[in-house]
């Protein structure tokens, strides 16, 4: 039931209109951009600052920090993946006509 539920949202969302799925696109591209902009430079600096003080830095927000960068690299992801989905919903729509 619920897999149906989904499938007929995306569905709607990358092959319903054609000016909603290019909205779309444009709001998840602008998501992805800004859930990822600097995100390696945070890592490189998270990595130096745990390889630098160890222990004490994962005691002091080092580890949450890292799981937070984490978390933010998926929700890009999942962002890129959606800002595709409509990318290929409009061009699917293009070929048609």
């Amino acid at each position: 039931m619920t897999f149906m539920v989904m499938r007929a949202f995306f569905q709607s969302l990358f092959n319903g209109p054609i000016w909603r799925t290019f909205l779309l696109m444009g709001v998840f591209g602008g998501l992805f951009a800004s859930s990822s902009y600097n995100l390696l430079e945070l890592f490189t600096a998270n990595y130096r600052y745990v390889s630098d003080y160890g222990i004490m830095a994962l005691m002091e927000g080092g580890l949450r920090q890292l799981l937070e960068l984490i978390l933010f690299g998926y929700l890009s992801v999942g962002f890129y993946i959606l800002f595709k989905g409509c990318l290929y919903g409009l061009l699917a729509h293009v070929a048609k006509h």
